[in-house]
């Protein structure tokens, strides 16, 4: 609070003299109102994120000038997060895991809330040097993120950028976090389920066995009941239905590499989990060239799970 005083005291004589003024304490940079860390810092419910950014060293990173968006958890978020993993404090969880979550929650633009669509956003957390993806989704009046957060005090304009304060502290996400918060993928999740494949893909604790996935969108599916009308495949049950699905699921996943747009070779013979092959081509935009010679484009590329990276497809990969 002295803090915040002392700089709303420099403000005020800055804005009586009408001449720009310096904080010392900022890296010389020149003071236009509260930072991040001061809106924070004047409120009494976000002391253990106050703590992790003080022990991760970012609270330097909300105290200078930039833009950036952050969502802050509250400390009852804080206490419900440490609780669920077994943490007796902030200071329990390691510092680089700690770093990664906190930078989870912030991004390099700055964005309203009227400004956000029911898409994937980057954050400024990593993994293998990309950035992480959030899905924020602003509907019908709820703002919240990967399903997990809700944002219930949104637009606190700061001089570095925007504060919206959050009733959660949004883990790391899986590749099935990132599709899960997803509507588009709802077919694909329903699947996922049904064929207890939620549980591999929801592995988020081992970075170094990461999954690339396929990922066909609802449209992906609705292309393929219209594709034929004689393989008996009339709605998504029919799909759901299918013997070996679990194998034709996986036929979309790669296990152990976490390919990206840039790692796409053109031509390239990919063997993923489920049983057969597949090639991508790179040549006319990017496309896959499954096992009955159909071609399915890829409509989104590089979405990033701590654990692998989602490709959305525009039709389901058949095996042959």
């Amino acid at each position: 609070m002295k803090i915040f005083l002392y700089r709303f005291l420099l403000i005020f004589v800055c804005a009586s003299t009408v001449l720009g003024c310096v904080d010392d304490d900022d890296n010389m940079n020149v003071i236009n109102g509260p930072t991040a860390l001061d809106f924070l810092e004047d409120r009494t419910n976000h002391v253990i994120f106050i703590e992790a950014l003080s022990i991760t060293k970012l609270d330097q990173t909300l105290d200078n000038s930039g833009n950036l968006t952050t969502f802050a958890p509250t400390d009852q978020a804080f206490n419900t997060f440490l609780a669920a993993n077994n943490y007796g404090s902030v200071s329990a969880i390691p510092e680089e895991l700690l770093r990664t979550i906190v930078l989870y929650h912030i991004q390099s633009d700055v964005r309203t809330a009227d400004q956000y669509n029911s898409q994937y956003y980057k954050t400024q957390a990593s993994i293998n040097s990309s950035q992480m993806d959030v899905f924020v989704s602003n509907m019908d009046g709820v703002f919240k993120l990967n399903n997990e957060a809700i944002v219930t005090l949104a637009d606190n304009k700061v001089s570095n950028g925007v504060v919206h304060v959050v009733n959660n502290v949004l883990d790391l996400p899986s590749v099935i976090t990132l599709i899960a918060a997803n509507p588009n993928y709802s077919n694909l999740l329903t699947a996922l389920n049904q064929e207890g494949l939620t549980i591999t893909l929801e592995n988020n604790t081992d970075a170094s066995a990461p999954f690339t996935v396929f990922a066909p969108s609802n449209a992906a599916f609705t292309a393929l009941i219209a594709s034929d009308p004689d393989d008996n495949l009339d709605n998504l049950q029919d799909i759901l239905n299918q013997s070996n699905f679990d194998d034709k699921l996986l036929y979309h996943v790669i296990g152990e590499q976490r390919l990206r747009l840039e790692d796409f070779v053109d031509g390239a013979i990919i063997n993923p989990l489920g049983t057969g092959t597949f090639v991508l081509n790179t040549s006319a935009g990017f496309t896959i060239l499954d096992g009955t010679g159909t071609r399915s484009n890829i409509t989104a590329t590089n979405i990033t799970a701590f654990n692998g990276v989602i490709h959305s497809l525009d039709f389901v990969l058949r095996q042959n």
